[in-house]
């Protein structure tokens, strides 16, 4: 049956006749189950009706006979057409139509066809034009069956008296002739608006299945861009730790390491010279400095590994990662953790001088405090890499009603170039990033003095 209806649909498309609007197409859920059950449906009521009208005329032979018989071979199969009905939805209305048209079948097909048509065609063109064509049709055949001799009317059975001899005694209607179309126009137009109101709703319901798929693609979609974001968040933390932790210790290292080669210069030179008396003394001095600065270098080497070992651990498991981003009393803005920092620094031979004024810390943000540190600690990274031996002043201020406010000053080296003097290394531009996602904002540069400025002001967020 589908076969032939996309013949029937292909000469028709050949005839420049377009039934098929492909545009608007609704994907509406076809069960098996309801095919069947359309096909039952349609068969039974086209072969009640074929076999009151045809009765009489297959009884008495002939012409009559032959169209009779041909009528109720086919109601056996015209249920099948609803086959082709997900396809060919227009094709298969039309035909309906034809069909109920030229043989005495009941209207039910092309009100079921009506229903699967008007379900999956979303904005037809013609759909006014479809329900009324339907309309006629439902009327039409109603009527039809009205006109017939009483004996071969379903209407007129529905409509008779009760008989004691139903075979032999006459119908008696138990209303007029009128009453019983009237029934059935009304029946048929019944009918067509079920078939529409069906229709409309099977549409309705394939649309919100599909609007809902639709926003379940999108949300899975928007859910896969936050991961991605938050992997990248994760990533650039993962790179700041890396830095804040690294560069620090690597940059005492480098400190170290240049200490203790003027301490060795200092030892060759001493060798050289045989003019210096107290030269054992000396010696022995520079010899317990440097086997200070050496354990230094060992110490913080060690550390930095360790540091290393850590971010390389984070990389390989993200969730780990997050859980070791988040502060800690070594990372975090107290009083401990600071006056750790500074010592740290002075420890190293920076000459730091310092204004602390901190308050009600263990209402901050433990986030905001981590930032507000790695901005310290970068800033004191930064003045030991670019400018050694030169002042460094700091000033650090934390208040609910002020926020916190981090302002480093330092001298830069006596042979830096102005372009490339602490401006632009990767640890600031990576702390103006951390600065900014916690709702700060973060300035550096030289001044008129030549002076390199770090100024970090940050949000008092409570815990």
């Amino acid at each position: 049956m589908t076969s032939f209806i996309a013949t029937v649909h292909r000469l028709l498309s050949h005839c420049g006749i377009q039934l098929d609007d492909d545009t608007a197409i609704v994907d509406v859920d076809t069960k098996w189950w309801y095919s069947v059950a359309m096909i039952i449906c349609a068969d039974a009521m086209c072969l009640i009706e074929t076999s009151y009208v045809t009765n009489s005329a297959i009884k008495q032979g002939g012409l009559g006979s032959i169209c009779g018989v041909l009528s109720m071979l086919l109601s056996f199969a015209v249920g099948f057409i609803f086959l082709a009905r997900s396809k060919y939805p227009e094709c298969v209305f039309f035909i309906t139509c034809l069909l109920v048209l030229i043989f005495p079948f009941d209207s039910i097909i092309s009100t079921m066809a009506l229903s699967s048509l008007l379900a999956r065609r979303s904005e037809h063109r013609h759909s006014t034009g479809i329900i009324i064509l339907a309309a006629i049709v439902a009327v039409f055949a109603q009527l039809r069956d009205t006109f017939q001799p009483l004996k071969n009317s379903v209407w007129a059975t529905l409509f008779a008296k009760p008989r004691a001899d139903v075979a032999h005694d006459p119908i008696v209607l138990a209303s007029s002739i009128t009453t019983m179309r009237i029934t059935a126009v009304i029946a048929a137009l019944i009918s067509v608006l079920i078939a529409t109101l069906v229709g409309l709703h099977i549409r309705s319901r394939a649309n919100l299945r599909a609007e809902t798929l639709k926003a379940n693609a999108a949300q899975d979609h928007a859910d896969h861009l936050q991961t991605s974001l938050s992997n990248q968040q994760l990533s650039d933390a993962i790179a700041a730790e890396a830095h804040d932790t690294l560069a620090h210790t690597l940059s005492l290292i480098a400190l170290n390491a240049n200490a203790l080669t003027i301490q060795t210069g200092k030892l060759a030179q001493l060798a050289r010279s045989n003019q210096t008396t107290d030269i054992d003394e000396t010696l022995m001095k520079l010899a317990d400095q440097t086997n200070r600065e050496s354990e230094q270098i060992r110490n913080q080497a060690a550390q930095a590994v360790n540091e290393a070992h850590t971010v390389i651990d984070m990389l390989r498991d993200p969730q780990a990662a997050v859980t070791a981003l988040e502060a800690t009393d070594e990372t975090s803005l107290s009083r401990s953790s600071l006056e750790e920092l500074l010592a740290s620094s002075t420890d190293n031979g920076v000459r730091l001088s310092t204004w602390i004024d901190i308050q009600q810390l263990s209402e901050l943000n433990e986030s905001i405090g981590k930032v507000a540190y790695r901005a310290i600690q970068e800033g004191l990274t930064n003045a030991r890499k670019h400018a050694p031996n030169e002042p460094v002043s700091l000033e650090v201020t934390a208040r609910p009603e002020t926020g916190i406010h981090v302002h480093l000053i330092n001298k830069t080296a006596q042979n830096a170039e102005t372009g490339s003097s602490q401006g632009g290394g990767a640890g600031l531009t990576g702390l103006k990033g951390r600065v900014r996602t916690a709702g700060g904002n973060c300035a550096y540069g030289l001044d008129k003095r030549r002076q390199f400025n770090l100024e970090v002001a940050l949000p008092w967020v409570g815990k």
